[in-house]
């Protein structure tokens, strides 16, 4: 006898059914067999040499292969790692199948200085060594009167600040024109720029102006212990640029005034090459160009003693004694 099929039924029936679709998946999911969108996890990127990103082609299970458009640039592995070498721009594509999907890359050159205005890991390997911030020196400390001009030609300074004189071997080692601290042994402290040399002086010893030495020590003293640092100057101006008057595009003397701190070295841009040239550094605290360094302007590289680089550029050649001011200064 058949079984007779009523509303009642059929309620049931829709309720099993449901109950088996929320516990089993029996009914596929409508978005079943809708296309995944295929993406570079990263469309342009900016690196600094040394650096890398990972890039990840996402929404396909196809073979990737991974290209470079510029290997001297950046390059890319087979997993998609890319490293920035050197400055410029580069474009990495990873193709799947026929189709091919690009990542612009930036690369920056590498900071000379931290966010602090101190000299970044890349810029370490510039070692001032026994001439660091932080290291302090001994000697002894005298007094004279000057009768001529300082060996570091620096005498305008002696308007607004102290002088020194400075032995000879650490002055010939390139701390004309430097700041530093003096300390006599009651822990009296002077501030002096370094604008003379002390021939017969021994190692550590400074030769203080007489204005100098009386500041912290009677004269009557004579001689005292003392130590020294060197410490930032306190300018608030740019670095300056003089020219000896007999300067010329052929031959060619400058001094680099109004560091921060020490210049290490002075270069020029040579516009033939395309290349800096180092200049030497003289006893009397210019750098010279024997055989010139070409028609003005000049785009000058600046190191100081602890790494910090700075690029002048537009440099006029001024022969009037006038200093030709640059467009910075060294961090502190």
């Amino acid at each position: 006898m058949k079984k007779k099929i009523t509303y009642r039924n059929i309620a049931t029936y829709v309720i099993a059914l449901c109950l088996a679709v929320s516990l089993f998946g029996i009914v596929p999911s409508r978005t079943a067999g809708a296309k995944t969108k295929v993406k570079l996890n990263k469309t342009s990127v900016t690196l600094q040499v040394g650096k890398t990103v990972q890039l990840k082609l996402k929404g396909t299970a196809k073979k990737v292969t991974w290209t470079s458009s510029n290997k001297k640039i950046a390059t890319v592995t087979k997993k998609g790692k890319v490293t920035a070498k050197k400055a410029g721009k580069a474009t990495i594509t990873a193709k799947a199948g026929k189709k091919k999907y690009k990542c612009k890359i930036t690369v920056k050159a590498k900071k000379k200085t931290d966010s602090a205005g101190q000299p970044s890991e890349e810029t370490k390997k510039y070692d001032a060594g026994e001439y660091s911030i932080t290291k302090v020196h001994s000697g002894e400390g005298t007094y004279y009167d000057r009768v001529s001009g300082g060996a570091a030609n620096l005498d305008y300074l002696e308007k607004n600040y102290y002088t020194v004189a400075m032995n000879h071997e650490d002055y010939m080692n390139g701390l004309a024109g430097a700041y530093i601290q003096i300390t006599d042994k009651d822990g009296d402290t002077i501030k002096a720029f370094v604008t003379d040399r002390l021939p017969e002086g021994k190692k550590g010893d400074i030769d203080l102006s007489r204005k100098a030495f009386e500041k912290i020590e009677p004269l009557v003293t004579g001689r005292m212990d003392i130590t020294w640092k060197i410490i930032p100057s306190p300018t608030t101006e740019p670095i300056s640029y003089l020219f000896k008057p007999t300067s010329t595009p052929y031959w060619a003397e400058v001094q680099v005034r109004n560091g921060r701190y020490p210049i290490k070295k002075l270069e020029y841009l040579d516009k033939s090459s395309g290349k800096y040239v180092e200049l030497e550094r003289q006893e009397y605290n210019y750098f010279t160009a024997p055989s010139g360094m070409g028609e003005a302007p000049y785009t000058f590289l600046v190191t100081d003693f602890y790494g910090h680089v700075l690029v002048d550029k537009g440099i006029s050649l001024n022969g009037t004694e006038t200093p030709v001011k640059g467009k910075a200064n060294f961090p502190y």
